[in-house]
């Protein structure tokens, strides 16, 4: 199974840029300004280098474009209305309506929200939700879908398929590398055997252990195998896969026929080559080899 991760850092950069859209300049007369006082040129410096210190995204130079861009000075507010959109080759995003609320260090966007990062040299992240929330300085956020809808997120290498996951909500940490997957969980990413599909109805991926729980009727299953179980444990560092609760069944086909199995375990290496079924195990084996040979002659 392919590391993969759902990173969201395009979110970060809306903090930093929301300061133009669809302006207009006016001048006036030129006026003369008298020298600065010593005392307001040490603020000034002191302010430059404070500025300095900020970690910002790499996008300073572009502007946020929407039909309409209201600042609220009193509460730190930036509002955004109609066809909002940022891009700058490298991050882009597109939603019907933003929020930038910099008291509480957070943004908000809702309607059709698109956001995508494609660094050079780097795997390219995207995401489509309705509703989407970040805080730039604990780095935590969530995306929503609507009632008949899911998010979608997408990861891809270069020259490689691409890793697709469905949910109806995700919530992540990017300061810790936690991202929650809830609600008919559905991910998709190419495998030897084919496109291999995981489904839960919770996924809870850790991506600096890559390590990844599914919960609550997990299934994952390939064109010649599917594993049922109440919970599946993907454990990357250990490569070690772990199906446990509800009596996992193991069922598909193989060189010697198909076959049924449960148990009250089953434990494999990542790639199953070694297959292990603990407890009470079940099942049955169809194999032609058996059936056609000379010993059932006999019967």
């Amino acid at each position: 199974m392919k590391k993969f991760t759902f990173l969201l850092p395009a979110f970060l950069l809306l903090s930093a840029f929301l300061s133009g859209c669809k302006t207009v300049r006016l001048e006036g007369p030129e006026i003369k300004i008298p020298p600065a006082k010593k005392r307001l040129d040490v603020a000034k410096n002191s302010l430059k280098s404070k500025v300095q210190d900020m970690t910002l995204p790499p996008v300073l130079g572009g502007l946020i474009a929407s039909d309409s861009w209201v600042i609220y000075k009193d509460k730190q507010q930036e509002e955004f209305k109609g066809n909002v959109s940022y891009d700058n080759g490298v991050y882009t995003f597109r939603a019907d309506y933003a929020l930038s609320e910099r008291a509480q260090n957070r943004f908000t966007a809702k309607g059709s929200v698109y956001v995508k990062q494609a660094e050079p040299g780097q795997p390219v992240y995207e995401a489509y939700a309705d509703y989407a929330r970040y805080n730039y300085k604990t780095q935590k956020g969530v995306l929503t879908a609507s009632k008949n809808n899911k998010i979608r997120l997408i990861y891809q290498e270069a020259q490689q398929p691409s890793v697709t996951a469905y949910a109806k909500k995700a919530d992540f940490n990017l300061a810790d590398g936690i991202f929650i997957l809830e609600g008919d969980v559905r991910v998709e990413r190419p495998a030897p055997e084919g496109m291999q599909t995981l489904k839960a109805q919770k996924a809870t991926f850790k991506q600096s252990q890559n390590h990844l729980t599914l919960s609550g009727g997990a299934e994952l299953s390939d064109s010649r195998r599917t594993l049922e179980a109440n919970t599946i444990i993907y454990d990357g560092e250990n490569n070690r896969s772990t199906a446990s609760g509800s009596r996992p069944l193991l069922s598909g086909t193989s060189e010697q026929g198909t076959f049924a199995i449960i148990a009250d375990e089953v434990q494999s290496d990542n790639e199953g080559r070694k297959v292990e079924l603990n407890g009470k195990v079940q099942g049955w084996v169809v194999s032609p080899q058996l059936n056609d040979a000379e010993i059932n002659d006999k019967f």
